[in-house]
């Protein structure tokens, strides 16, 4: 089958790319390359492979760029899929591949993957120590270096910095003398002075994580710690010019080392999309830091972490400027808030993610700051999903603690938007009083009734409503049992009342109405898990509404309802019935012995 692929469509240079996908489809799907042993291939298998790899070699020779191109895919895949053929082939390979890797002249897709294929050839090697004397260590020095140079090319961002990455990972000792240019390379991403493509400002985040592998193994947490640390630093840098007009309280501590990026203009219009983008890039790159796992054990700076969350969010629309200082500046400011406080609530995300129950201790600060940030964003939909999303993490991490301080306040915001409003519609006739009088209707006046019926509108936007209703599911779970029974009551009237409405608002649309319903089905499934002693338990109508939506045109709201049912059968059946609870006795037994 591989002397048919490489006779029949490999033959033309000028026609190679054409048939490329069907040619790596033949080999996936077929295991062309498939070696069930470690025995050394058969005198007619061999014949094949040198024949293939002869066909290779003169792809990567063509003067056709893209017959070129197809020679290094085809070798890609090859490695990817004999290991013989690697072995045999590396060293050779590697070179050619590495020569295009300096020209200057070829093409940005050559280039691409020309770093793609060798990454993997070295990386291959890492437990190889033979294969690693001959193939990677001769070459790793000039191929960083090459990397490097091709770095200044916006189009190579991402994968020479993927690329670099590998490896620092995989060669740290050789990455070594390198590290203080792949920084650089990092911080001209996260500078906030160019537009860069989501792909590229992942990579920048992931290799600028990774140098503190090339620090060596003495000195790798505190490295670890320290980039972490100039990144807090940077942030806070970028927020004394920010907050120039905001009388803020004074800070006692002592703020990290930055790291040295690009001065901004004095002028604050060109200065502040700058800083604000900036503070966004570098924060990404902190929750980069709090969500990648490291080799050795890393002490996280929480307390530097919680400092700067709170410095941002205690600056709102409310906040006092300071004496004798521009007000357009002030105003902007506000206006670039919102944006400031969504990119924080991302880092806030990944230090609980990070931190876990560590972040107890911080419950009553946290309950007092996202109670303000639920009533400050109440007309802002993004915002306050973002704030719900933040306040559910917390009832997780924190848990008791955490909801006894906020539930209150909490239920009181969740029902509110998760209210209908029944609106009225008015219908208005104009008339001309100059116009002679007519008994006559006109065409545009209203001839029926549909104009006047009233409208059922939905308090909160759909992503507000499944916000809410997803903290809401996990107060349930955290607090539930604890709740008052006047809230519990209000709680679980408002959830049944919702899947109950026939009519639904005219504001949401079909697929916005299934995800709502959804999640008021989870809510519904943690209210019956998770009942209350003190009052009657609404399992029953939860049963009535689990076995109706099982006949849910939708196939989501179906496979939930009958997660649902399934646990209300689990509750209610008779051979499964409740574990009594040993009651403590009313008083102590005494003994008095003379």
């Amino acid at each position: 089958l591989l002397s048919s692929v490489i006779s029949l469509y490999m033959s033309n240079d000028n026609l190679i790319h054409q048939n490329l996908s069907f040619i790596l489809d033949i080999i996936v799907n077929h295991r062309l390359f498939h070696e069930p042993s470690n025995e050394e291939p058969n005198d007619e298998l061999a014949a094949v492979y040198r024949k293939w790899t002869v066909r290779l070699n003169a792809l990567l020779q063509s003067k056709n760029a893209a017959a070129r191109w197809c020679g290094i895919t085809l070798v890609k895949t090859t490695c990817e899929n004999s290991h013989h053929l690697l072995v045999a082939n590396a060293k050779t390979w590697s070179a050619q591949l590495l020569g295009f890797v300096g020209k200057t002249t070829e093409p940005v897709a050559i280039h691409q993957e020309c770093i793609e294929t060798l990454s993997f050839l070295f990386s291959y090697t890492i437990d190889k120590p033979e294969l690693q004397r001959e193939v990677a260590t001769p070459n790793l020095q000039r191929y960083n270096q090459l990397l490097l140079q091709l770095g200044r090319k916006q189009d190579l961002l991402a994968t020479v910095l993927s690329a670099l990455t590998a490896n620092v990972k995989c060669f740290p000792s050789t990455a070594r003398h390198i590290s203080d240019q792949c920084l650089q390379l990092c911080l001209s991403c996260l500078d906030g002075s160019r537009d860069l493509d989501d792909k590229t400002l992942k990579e920048a985040n992931k290799c600028l994580v990774s140098l503190y592998i090339a620090g060596g193994k003495s000195m790798m947490a505190e490295q670890w710690k320290d980039s972490i640390s100039r990144l807090i630093g940077s942030v806070h840098e970028c927020l004394n010019r920010l907050f120039d007009t905001i009388d803020e309280e004074t800070q006692e501590a002592e703020l990290p080392k930055s790291y040295p990026f690009l001065p901004v203009a004095s002028d604050y219009v060109d200065a502040f999309p700058v800083l604000i983008k900036r503070i966004q890039l570098v924060q990404d790159c902190i929750s980069t830091f709090l969500t990648t796992s490291t080799s050795i054990v890393v002490g996280v700076p929480v307390v530097h972490l919680v400092d700067l969350i709170c410095r941002i969010y205690n600056v709102y629309e409310g906040s006092l400027m300071r004496d004798y200082k521009d007000k357009s500046e002030f105003y902007t400011l506000m206006m670039c808030l919102p944006s400031l406080h969504l990119s924080t609530s991302k880092l806030f995300t990944s230090l609980l993610y990070c931190s876990g129950q560590e972040m107890m201790r911080y419950s009553k600060l946290f309950s007092r700051i996202l109670l303000r940030l639920l009533s400050e964003h109440k007309q802002k939909r993004a915002l306050k999903a973002s704030v719900y999303k933040l306040v559910a993490l917390c009832l997780e991490k924190c848990g008791y603690a955490f909801a006894e301080s906020i539930h209150k306040p909490l239920i009181a915001s969740i029902l509110e938007d998760l209210q209908i409003i029944e609106k009225k519609a008015a219908a208005f006739a104009t008339t001309n009083n100059q116009q002679k009088k007519s008994h006559k209707k006109r065409r545009t006046d209203v001839t029926n009734s549909d104009a006047l019926t009233n409208k059922l509108v939905s308090a909160a936007s759909t992503q507000v409503q499944i916000a809410a209703l997803q903290t809401l599911a996990t107060l349930l779970e955290v607090y539930g049992f604890a709740l008052e029974n006047g809230q519990r009551s209000a709680v679980d009237g408002t959830v049944l009342s919702r899947l109950i409405q026939m009519i639904q608002p005219t504001d949401m649309s079909d697929e916005e109405v299934i995800l709502v319903k959804a999640e008021l089905y989870q809510c519904l499934i943690s209210s019956v898990t998770h009942p209350i002693e003190t009052q009657a338990s609404i399992l029953p109508h939860a049963s009535r509404l689990f076995s109706a939506g099982i006949n849910d045109q939708s196939h989501q709201l179906q496979v939930i309802c009958k997660k649902g049912l399934s646990v209300c059968d689990l509750i209610m059946h008779s051979r499964l019935p409740p574990v009594q609870r040993v009651l403590p006795k009313t008083c102590p037994t005494v003994v008095i012995t003379a």
